[in-house]
């Protein structure tokens, strides 16, 4: 189960504080051929949104009320 190898992952990375680990798992370029055109493109995105440098968000309230 991919949940529960994620899981793992992230359990054994606390206890590895020094070491940078690597989440998922490798795909071989025959298990990348079985995907879709559209999949590739999904993973494409989830993999730019997952490395991309954090950025602080910031909530302003508006103090007037019109």
């Amino acid at each position: 189960n991919y949940a529960a190898l994620i899981q793992q992952q992230i359990n054994e990375d606390k206890q590895n504080l020094r070491e940078k680990t690597v989440y998922g798992i490798q795909l071989t370029e025959e298990k990348l051929n079985d995907f879709r055109d559209e999949q590739i493109g999904q993973l494409k995105e989830l993999m730019d949104e997952a490395t991309k440098p954090n950025k602080k968000i910031t909530i302003s309230k508006d103090l007037e009320h019109k």
